[in-house]
């Protein structure tokens, strides 16, 4: 079969190509915009548990009261903490954190004395919560957003709704299985 096209043709059917090329465009970004979105989120999320983790392990019972946010490249850290030297410290710490190019260092130094003395304790259950949180993240991704997770002395709690019964039971073994946990409390929905 030979096609053959008149000299004004070709430019004509070019043009046509090109345009429906053109249309079809949008819709695969937009996939591709949508697929992206939770992985950006599971991302965020995951440098925001290695962060907190960092600072507790690095900072000790300085970091409780450190809140991290975490967007695009830059860290945002709030809160108090009682030594001078950590204050400082939180913001080189984060920077360590794979992924961290900038930090907001908006921490505060609070007197000693007014601080209610954290424990050894308290360190182990919020270490252990970072610990269960970025597994979660890490194996069941958005879910896990959706996931709240509180540790005291072992115990674990997870709280919230995710999309379905199979998802809840990864996050309830994969939790049973983390090195510490003593009991695992399921209160997913």
């Amino acid at each position: 079969m030979k096609m053959t096209f008149r000299n004004e043709t070709v430019p004509v059917v070019l043009a046509t190509l090109s345009l429906a090329w053109l249309l079809s465009a949008p819709p695969a970004a937009a996939a591709e915009a949508k697929s992206a979105a939770p992985s950006t989120a599971v991302s965020e999320a995951l440098t925001t548990v290695d962060i907190r983790s960092t600072l507790i392990e690095k900072l000790g019972t300085d970091a409780l009261r450190i809140q991290v946010a975490f967007s695009g490249e830059t860290a945002i850290l709030t809160g108090e903490v009682t030594k001078s030297a950590s204050q400082g410290l939180a913001g080189e710490v984060a920077l360590s954190v794979k992924g961290v190019k900038k930090v907001e260092n908006k921490v505060t130094q609070r007197n000693a004395e007014g601080a209610v003395g954290a424990t050894e304790a308290s360190v182990k259950n919020v270490a252990l919560e970072m610990k269960v949180k970025g597994i979660l993240l890490g194996d069941i991704g958005t879910n896990a957003l959706k996931i709240e997770v509180e540790v005291v002395d072992g115990v674990v709690s997870l709280r919230g709704k995710v999309d379905s019964p199979e998802t809840a039971k990864e996050a309830l073994t994969k939790t049973q299985s983390i090195k510490g946990v003593k009991k695992v409390i399921n209160l997913l929905g």
